[in-house]
C-alpha cells in the first residue's frame, strides 16, 4: 500500500517539494516548436507561471511571467530582435533573463545590470520545445530515436487532464485496463493479457500478451515508461497502410501543470526505413472527458419527459483515458486502494521507482534516466504484433 505520506511526495510538483525536485532534474516539453512563432504565451510547468517566447533569431526562451520591474505579465509582451520587450514599460529581456533595455534610465545606469530575472534553459529536438528547470549544470537531453532519428513525426498537444500527472503515467504502464477501457474500440483486446515487467535504464517496460483467433498465435505489446513520464507503446501499427521495417512509436508525455493538472502532449514517429501511410490524422485531439456531476442528468434535463440516467464515453481511446483518469479525482487518494498483488505489480514497481528517483535527488545524486555524457540515438523498443507461441516464452519478460 501506498501511505498517504509517500503519496504527497509523489502528486506534489511545487518548488521545494521532494517530487518538484525530482521532475526539475530532467528536460521536459513545454511547448510545441511549430507553435511557437513571434508572439509570446503564458504557460504554467511545475507550479511555476512562465512566459515561453521565440526571440528575434528564432531561440526559444522560458523566463518568469512577471516582470522584475513592475510586474506586469511579459505573455503581453513583444518579441525584439534580441528577446522580449515587456508591454507596460519596455523593459527587454534576453532568453538568458538578462535585462538588455530598462527605458526611462539614462545611458550611464547600471539598473540593468543589477537585475537577473528567473529564467530556465530551452532545447528543441522532435518538434518540441523542452526546458530545464532544475540546477546548473544541466544534464544532456536525451537523444531517443523518438526524438532524433531520422523520420515522420506528427506532434500535438491533445488536452489538459484535470488531474494529477501520476494519474496519467500510471494509465500508460497498466496493460490491464486495455482490456476494459478500451476493449470497445481494440475489439481484439479484450481477452485479460498475461503480464510482465521489467526495469530498463530508463524506466520500466510492461510485456502483454493475449492469443487470437488462431491457434498458437498471441497479440504482443510491449510498453515503455521512460523517466519521468513518457509512455511509448507501439499502437500506431494499426494506423497504418504498407507497414513495413521499424515500427513506428506512440508517445505521450504527462507534464505536470501544477498538482491538480497535466499537460498532454503526443509525438508519432514513423522511421525512415518505414514506408507505411497513415490512415487520416495520426494525432486527433481527443483528450477531453466526461464530467461527472451528481445528479447531472437532471440538471441537463430541458422537457417534462424523464431523462435517461448514465454516462456513455465516446469510443475514443484518449476520451476513454482522459475520463477515467479524471473521474478518479484530483489526486488518488492512494492509502484507500487494494492493489493486486499480480495485476498491480507494475504499478507498485513504477511508484517504488519515482520514490527511488525522489530519494536520489535527495542524496545529490541524478535520478534514473538522466544523461551527463554525450551518447549516440537511443533505440526504443515498443511494439504492438502478432507472435507464435515460441516466440512468447523467449520475450517473457521477468519479475522486476
Amino acid at each position: 500500500m501506498t501511505t498517504r505520506t509517500e503519496n504527497e511526495m509523489l502528486t506534489q510538483v511545487g518548488p521545494g517539494t521532494p517530487g518538484g525536485e525530482m521532475f526539475r532534474r530532467y528536460w521536459l516539453p513545454v511547448g510545441v516548436s511549430a507553435d511557437l512563432k513571434s508572439k509570446p504565451t503564458l504557460v504554467r510547468v511545475l507550479g511555476e507561471n512562465l512566459v515561453l517566447f521565440r526571440d528575434g533569431s528564432g531561440r526559444p526562451g522560458l523566463l518568469a511571467a512577471l516582470c522584475s520591474h513592475r510586474r506586469a505579465n511579459l505573455a503581453l509582451g513583444s518579441q525584439t530582435a534580441r528577446g522580449l520587450q515587456c508591454r507596460y514599460h519596455g523593459w527587454q529581456y534576453d532568453v538568458m533573463g538578462r535585462v538588455i533595455h530598462t527605458p526611462g534610465e539614462p545611458p550611464e545606469s547600471d539598473v540593468k545590470d543589477s537585475v537577473q530575472h528567473p529564467a530556465y534553459p530551452c532545447e528543441e529536438m522532435g518538434g518540441l520545445v523542452f526546458a530545464y528547470l532544475g540546477p546548473l549544470p544541466a544534464p544532456r537531453m536525451p537523444r531517443y530515436d523518438f526524438l532524433a532519428a531520422d523520420g515522420e513525426r506528427h506532434v500535438k498537444v491533445t488536452g489538459i487532464g484535470d488531474c494529477n500527472w501520476l494519474q496519467c503515467v500510471e494509465n500508460g504502464i497498466d496493460p490491464l485496463h486495455v482490456s476494459f477501457t478500451h476493449g470497445d474500440v481494440w475489439t481484439d483486446l479484450e481477452i485479460e493479457p498475461t503480464m510482465g515487467f521489467e526495469e530498463t535504464p530508463w524506466g520500466l517496460v510492461h510485456k502483454a500478451y493475449r492469443p487470437t483467433d488462431h491457434d498458437g498465435v498471441y497479440n504482443y505489446r510491449e510498453h515503455h515508461l521512460i523517466m519521468p513520464g513518457i509512455s511509448i507503446g507501439g499502437s500506431q501499427g494499426r494506423n497504418l497502410v504498407g507497414a513495413a521495417g521499424t515500427p513506428p512509436l506512440s508517445c505521450r508525455w504527462s507534464v505536470p501543470i501544477d498538482d491538480e493538472h497535466t499537460l498532454i502532449i503526443r509525438l508519432i514517429w514513423k522511421a525512415a526505413d518505414n514506408p507505411g501511410v497513415f490512415k487520416g490524422d495520426p494525432l486527433p485531439r481527443g483528450w477531453r472527458a466526461i464530467t461527472l456531476e451528481p445528479y447531472q442528468e437532471y440538471r441537463q434535463q430541458l422537457g417534462n419527459e424523464a431523462p435517461e440516467l448514465g454516462y456513455t464515453i465516446p469510443s475514443v481511446i484518449a476520451t476513454e483515458d482522459a475520463t477515467i483518469l479524471e473521474s478518479m479525482g484530483p489526486i488518488v487518494d492512494r492509502e484507500n486502494e487494494n492493489l493486486l498483488t499480480y495485476g498491480d505489480f507494475g504499478i507498485q514497481a513504477l511508484r517504488a521507482m519515482y520514490l527511488d528517483a525522489i530519494s536520489a535527488v535527495m542524496d545529490g545524486r541524478d535520478p534514473r534516466g538522466t544523461f551527463r555524457d554525450e551518447h549516440d540515438v537511443m533505440t526504443v523498443p515498443a511494439y504492438e504484433f502478432e507472435i507464435t507461441e515460441e516466440e512468447r516464452r523467449a520475450r517473457q519478460a521477468t519479475p522486476v
